[in-house]
């Protein structure tokens, strides 16, 4: 899934899905943006608790996708993808 280029720590992807991810890091509460190049956040569709909502992410050091409930104040990727 991850993209073949942008990753840092040699974390380049295959893009074997044609996702292209890429490390887009994330913007802060104060407007800052951090770690690009690091990892990459995507917000998905479900919401959590209040103040929460889902998002996908991957890091630099490895291919796994994981899943964690964040506040929304933050600022990550949006990918949109037709069915």
């Amino acid at each position: 899934m991850k993209s073949t280029s942008g990753w840092n720590s040699n974390g380049n992807g295959t893009d074997d899905f044609g996702f292209s991810a890429l490390p887009g890091g994330n913007r802060y509460t104060d407007g800052s943006f951090y770690n690009v190049g690091d990892y990459g956040y995507w917000w998905t569709a479900t919401e959590g608790s209040s103040g929460y909502a889902y998002s996908r992410g991957m890091y630099d050091d490895n291919d796994d996708v994981h899943e964690d409930g964040i506040y929304v104040g933050y600022g990550f990727s949006v990918r949109c993808r037709e069915d």
